[in-house]
């Protein structure tokens, strides 16, 4: 039988024989002197195997190996069945695991090409229930972030958000960003440090939820990489502020780390 003639009883494509070809669970007969493939019948069969194999969900790559040992004397498919069918269970579990991860999406209203988890920690946010609400920049970063940050750095980041949410601090930091994003280049250092300072003392609630741990170690590639987003469209003078908003930050995390430290000193948690 011609190559065409065995997919069609068989009720596969030509390319799919080819496939089986190129794994080696089809013998590809040798082409007779009109230039055309002859196949037995037995080469029928084998493919009508490998299709019921694949069917029941074994992988192409394996049945190979899995027709060689049911085709062996004193054989049985026992043991490939029990492996295929953990192997089937197991995704059976991550594909209900999907299915609840998609209900929550849905239920929640959370956007699905970030992580659950972040997700909701963003829609605690007045305002911002999806990523459509924020600038071209904050969504970049806020995608990268959300797929890049551990789980201390997620335990964090709800802290700061819950207390931002809980407090009505939104508005204020609204109002904060508005005028450091109008600084001009040329703003003149009186201005610049006043803005840093009242920055400082809106972020005081919000720097009780910070953990000191992760604002004195040295800065990971991936923070760098966040902070390059996060302050790309910058001038001058916005990045002084930040800069010295972010050493502000880290003088209160080596206060807290020194008072504790005290042994008359009650230890401080991140509230």
């Amino acid at each position: 039988m011609r190559s065409n003639e065995v997919a069609k009883l068989a009720g596969v494509t030509v390319r799919t024989l080819r496939h089986y070809h190129q794994l080696g669970i089809l013998p590809e007969p040798p082409r007779s002197a009109n230039g055309y493939r002859d196949y037995p019948a037995a080469d029928v069969a084998r493919v009508l195997r490998v299709k019921r194999l694949a069917s029941l969900g074994f992988p192409l790559a394996r049945i190979g190996e899995v027709l060689e040992d049911m085709d062996a004397p004193a054989s049985s498919a026992a043991a490939a069945l029990d492996d295929l069918d953990r192997e089937l269970a197991l995704e059976i579990e991550r594909l209900e695991e999907q299915r609840r991860t998609i209900a929550a999406l849905r239920t929640e209203n959370l956007d699905p090409t970030l992580p659950v988890r972040f997700a909701r920690i963003l829609s605690m946010l007045p305002g911002v229930s999806s990523l459509a609400d924020a600038s071209p920049a904050d969504r970049t970063a806020l995608v990268v972030a959300g797929h890049l940050y551990n789980d201390d750095e997620l335990d964090e980041l709800e802290r700061v958000v819950g207390r931002i949410a809980n407090d009505d601090l939104i508005e204020a930091f609204e109002q904060l960003n508005a005028r450091i994003e109008s600084l001009r280049p040329d703003a003149p250092e009186e201005e610049r440090d006043a803005l840093a300072q009242q920055t400082l003392d809106a972020l005081a609630p919000v720097i009780a939820c910070f953990d000191a741990a992760n604002w004195l170690r040295p800065s990971t590639d991936r923070e760098r990489f966040l902070d390059e987003i996060a302050f790309r469209d910058y001038n001058d003078a916005q990045q002084d502020v930040y800069n010295r908003v972010e050493a502000g930050i880290e003088a209160a995390m080596t206060a807290r780390v020194e008072a504790e430290r005290r042994p008359d000193t009650p230890q401080m948690r991140p509230s």
